[in-house]
């Protein structure tokens, strides 16, 4: 996959050029869903279904929960909740719990351990690529080298500042992940 616009100097630009509208509910629920995760430690089954449940509610995919290896597939969430970053054999396993979608598992991901993992979806895959086309959206390689991307960011000179402007915008912490995230969702949008 070509991450050709996934740049610290394109996420400054385009932060210039967005406004978050602050009772939006993709915006006001951010935080809401975090805390769900704070909050149930460890999490179990019933936690793990809730929350896929309201992740989805953000997607146009109503979800299929596969319970097959159920019991690994928490031991991964609670080893991500802990700071584990996952490997791509490890994030096939989850997704062929959550809907086989990697889309659905990048966002429990984040919402488990919103320090180390992004969310991923079309709007993100269109940013980088500058593509409408979806095409390696459901690869874990893929994922996981967009988070190297977006942790290269967070290393340029300068991202402490523009981290800080970001953060502004909003009325409730955010992470460094989240900051870059959000600006390429809001520039797609």
């Amino acid at each position: 996959m070509n991450f050709k616009n996934l740049t610290f100097e394109n996420i400054k630009r385009d932060n210039e050029n967005i406004s978050i509208v602050k009772n939006d509910s993709y915006i006001t629920v951010y935080p809401v869903f975090i805390k769900y995760f704070e909050t149930n430690n460890p999490i179990e089954k019933h936690h793990l279904i809730i929350g896929s449940h309201f992740v989805y509610g953000w997607m146009p995919t109503i979800l299929k929960f596969k319970m097959d290896n159920i019991n690994e597939v928490l031991r991964l969430f609670n080893d991500v909740k802990k700071g584990e970053i996952l490997n791509e054999t490890e994030l096939d396993l989850l997704k062929t719990c959550i809907n086989n979608s990697m889309v659905g598992v990048s966002k429990l991901l984040h919402f488990i351990n919103p320090e180390n993992y992004a969310i991923w979806d079309s709007r993100i895959i269109k940013y980088i690529t500058g593509q409408s086309s979806q095409y390696g959206i459901g690869k874990p390689q893929n994922y996981l080298e967009y988070i190297k991307k977006l942790n290269e960011i967070t290393q340029e000179e300068g991202f402490n500042d523009l981290y800080a402007a970001i953060k502004e915008k909003f009325n409730y912490p955010i992470t460094a992940m989240r900051a870059i995230e959000i600006v390429m969702f809001q520039t797609r949008k």
